[in-house]
């Protein structure tokens, strides 16, 4: 009985450690003006969303005024404008509530797990590519960790690619509040297990 449990929640879970398929989970057209955020935990949910003119200028201004000249120096910006995009777009789906990390069993429809924080942080670096704003990175494939039957928890984030060291960079909103500057810190580092400091996960 024991295995079966065990391997029933591997399944349920298994979500969080399938590399991430976005379109299998949304796969609706995403523009800066009009996209559809994930929420619920797994994407079950999903509601319309979008920036007006004002909030997208005030997003790329970030990268505008005093232009990053580092890839470093970038990589804070995109923390910063990805925490915008959050307060701007969880004001008005509900999502500004959204807390730190997804717990077992989901305090309303509005929490977002992994796979949520995955999506979502991948569209927005997505938006910042196609505006013209990024001069190091461009958006890659979402990158997984864990499996359960290896002692760790699954787990997904987005990543970004630095053009010109070909490194790849984990940028993790899920242990932050809806609205707070993701973590961005290599992707070797992540895949050997870093989280911070008090995580239930």
């Amino acid at each position: 009985m024991k295995n079966i449990s065990f391997l029933a929640l591997s399944l349920v879970l298994a979500g969080c450690s399938t590399g991430l398929p976005i379109k299998k989970y949304n796969d609706l057209p995403a523009e800066p003006q009009a996209f559809t955020l994930c929420h619920g935990y797994s994407c079950t949910h999903k509601t319309a969303a979008g920036f007006s003119d004002a909030e997208w200028n005030t997003v790329l201004s970030v990268f505008r005024s005093n232009p990053a000249t580092t890839a470093e120096a970038e990589r804070a910006k995109i923390g910063k404008a990805i925490a915008m995009m959050e307060q701007y777009a969880g004001a008005k789906t509900g999502t500004d509530d959204d807390d730190a990390e997804a717990t077992g069993r989901k305090r309303n429809k509005m929490q977002l797990d992994c796979i949520d924080e995955t999506i979502n942080t991948t569209h927005y670096i997505g938006f910042l590519q196609k505006a013209g704003v990024l001069k190091f990175h461009e958006v890659a494939d979402p990158t997984h960790r864990g499996y359960l039957i290896d002692g760790k928890w699954p787990h997904n984030t987005a990543v970004m690619r630095d053009t010109e060291s070909g490194e790849l960079f984990v940028v993790d909103s899920f242990y932050r509040k809806n609205g707070e500057e993701p973590h961005i810190m290599p992707r070797a580092a992540w895949l050997a297990g870093w989280k911070p400091p008090g995580s239930k996960q």
